[in-house]
């Protein structure tokens, strides 16, 4: 098997990704709902902690995603674990904001991250649609942190984080279902 037959039997082994997107499209979802609702101390844990949640329903929809066995190839085994791992560096920095009470900055770093973390999943599922996601991740979430940050206005706090986890959550949910179809 060479490096590209591994790329393309890998994406149709979990369709891109869909199950992974779906479910981490829901907890940004959810982290929206939450900043609307509770005090920014509370949407920045929600947030910080959203993983603990998605990632196993993600590896359960992908189990249960129909199609051809995963591929094993030992070099590229591991790569895929270190792609899959590698946001996991970034968490010390969201820490860091969560224990100096930055709370309204958690949800914008932990969007950087995810942004950061798309890009190597283009070349591994041979498709643009990771690249895109990154980039409407990243000007989404400068957007809407940017329209909900308006002090002038009289706006809440939590208003910004609160936008921002809606259109990550919603970019991610619309790439599920794009990944889908792929």
């Amino acid at each position: 098997m060479t490096i590209d037959d591994y790329r393309i039997a890998l994406a149709e082994a979990n369709r891109h990704g869909w199950g992974f997107l779906a479910a981490y499209g829901t907890t940004w979802l959810v982290c929206g709902v939450v900043w609307s609702r509770a005090s920014p101390r509370v949407g920045a844990f929600f947030t910080l902690f959203q993983g603990l949640a998605a990632l196993p329903v993600a590896l359960l929809l992908t189990a249960l995603t129909p199609g051809p066995a995963t591929p094993t190839m030992p070099g590229l085994d591991t790569l895929v674990i270190l792609l899959a791992s590698g946001q996991l560096l970034g968490l010390p920095i969201v820490i860091y904001l969560t224990m100096a009470k930055r709370y309204t900055m958690v949800p914008l770093a932990m969007a950087l991250l995810v942004a950061v973390h798309f890009a190597p999943y283009s070349w591994l599922y041979a498709t643009p649609l990771y690249l895109v996601m990154g980039g409407l991740v990243s000007v989404g979430a400068a957007v809407a942190q940017s329209v909900g940050d308006r002090p002038d206005r009289g706006d809440d706090a939590a208003r910004g984080p609160m936008l921002l986890c809606f259109v990550v959550g919603g970019v991610m949910a619309l790439s599920a279902a794009v990944a889908v179809v792929l």
